[in-house]
C-alpha cells in the first residue's frame, strides 16, 4: 500500500496527500475498496494500541459509524487519528489518552477520510 506520510494522534498537523514510500500489509486486513497506511505522530491514541510509530491501515471512506477509529479531516486542512462520535448535530474527535482533550466541531467542519483497519508496528 501507499504511505501517504504522518497522522497526528495528537495534536494534529497539516493535510497529508502524497505517496512517501510503499509498505507490506497483509492481504487479511484489506477488504473491498481503496487503502492506504500512514504514519502515527504522537501518543493520543495509546490507550487503544495505537502509538508513535506504528503504520495504520486505512480504507477510505467519506462515512463512520460512532466509535470507529478515523482519519479525520478538520477545516480542510489539518488531519488527526480519533474516535469518532456524532453527538446533537456536531462531530466529537476523541483521542485515547486522557492528556488530550475531545474536541467538538459543527459537522460541516469535519470530513471523514478513512476508516482504521489494520495496524502495523515494527520492533
Amino acid at each position: 500500500l501507499p504511505l501517504m506520510g504522518r497522522i497526528a494522534a495528537g495534536v494534529p498537523i497539516a493535510a497529508i496527500s502524497e505517496v512517501t514510500r510503499h509498505v507490506a500489509v497483509p492481504q487479511t486486513m484489506l477488504s473491498p475498496g481503496e487503502h492506504y497506511a500512514l504514519e502515527v505522530k504522537g501518543d493520543s491514541m495509546r490507550d487503544v494500541g495505537i502509538n508513535d510509530g506504528d503504520v495504520v491501515v486505512i480504507r477510505e471512506t467519506t462515512t463512520a459509524n460512532t466509535g470507529d477509529i478515523v482519519v479525520a479531516l478538520v477545516d480542510e486542512q489539518e488531519a488527526t487519528l480519533k474516535r469518532f462520535r456524532r453527538q446533537n448535530g456536531m462531530i466529537a474527535l476523541e483521542a485515547a489518552n486522557p492528556a488530550y482533550e475531545t474536541r467538538v466541531f459543527p459537522e460541516d467542519r469535519v470530513k471523514v477520510q478513512g476508516r482504521l483497519v489494520g495496524l502495523i508496528r515494527t520492533y
